[in-house]
């Protein structure tokens, strides 16, 4: 069971008109939590929500969060200023695996940026090959961007017009030999780019951003179906939240 903390906001801006990003006091989270993971913030609704770890500062012992305006609950802890204490269940789930030796192409849409960040930020520090590719609606939804990043927008007010895939188009896929790629972001855009990392021969994990209720594998809400390792059985179900989030694309029955 993982463990339940009473954490203080240490700052909050807007990234844009509907998005806070957040950092949050808790020296267990940030020393413990690797890309991937997420947590689950309480608000006055009965349910807590959960949000993908977009970075950590083991030094100062805060994490951060992007919370996009969803609905009353995400709209309330996107209101949270600094001082605020709220109860943090974390972080949660399984995590991207990293290893010095490999090279990566980080895919990220929408609030899968967040985690993307992350994961971007640990490679960076150890010197890890990888390129990034981000895909927004339109250039007012960019957020947590780097020059060095490749960009697409549906509408083309940013980067390359088109979507993720685009961008990963425009790789020179001969220095990407043997990467692997992670992904986070909507359902199709995820099945989209697991399919283009097939066609290159390419591993691919993919973070599942189900429903989530308890964060801990109790309820069954964010099950999701993955092939069944058992011969004459269809498919298995497992919990995003316990049993994922991030999964091979390979495993998923999309």
């Amino acid at each position: 069971m993982k463990e339940e903390f009473i954490s203080k906001v240490v700052s909050k801006k807007m990234l844009n008109g509907d998005t806070a990003y957040i950092t949050l006091s808790c020296p267990s989270i940030a020393s413990s939590a690797v890309p991937g993971q997420f947590v689950n913030i309480s608000c006055s609704r009965f349910l807590k929500r959960p949000f993908g770890i977009a970075s950590v500062d083991v030094s100062a012992g805060t994490f951060s969060i992007g919370v996009k305006v969803v609905g009353k609950g995400t709209a309330e802890i996107a209101s949270f200023e600094e001082g605020h204490e709220v109860s943090v269940l974390g972080p949660l789930g399984n995590g991207f695996e990293i290893t010095s030796s490999g090279k990566y192409i980080l895919v990220a849409g929408g609030t899968g940026v967040f985690p993307v960040n992350f994961a971007h930020e640990v490679l960076a520090a150890k010197g890890i090959p990888h390129v990034v590719v981000e895909g927004f609606r339109s250039s007012d939804q960019a957020v947590l961007t780097d020059d060095s990043y490749i960009l697409t927008t549906d509408d083309g007010s940013l980067g390359i017009h088109g979507n993720c895939c685009s961008g990963l188009d425009s790789l020179d896929i001969s220095d990407f030999s043997g990467a692997t790629v992670l992904c986070v972001g909507p359902l199709p855009m995820m099945k989209a780019v697991g399919k283009w990392a097939e066609g290159h021969d390419l591993q691919c994990f993919v973070s599942m951003e189900q429903r989530m209720a308890c964060g801990i594998g109790i309820c069954l809400v964010c099950i999701c179906k993955i092939k069944a390792e058992q011969e004459g059985v269809p498919f298995d179900h497992k919990r995003c939240c316990k049993d994922g989030p991030v999964f091979d694309f390979r495993e998923v029955i999309w």
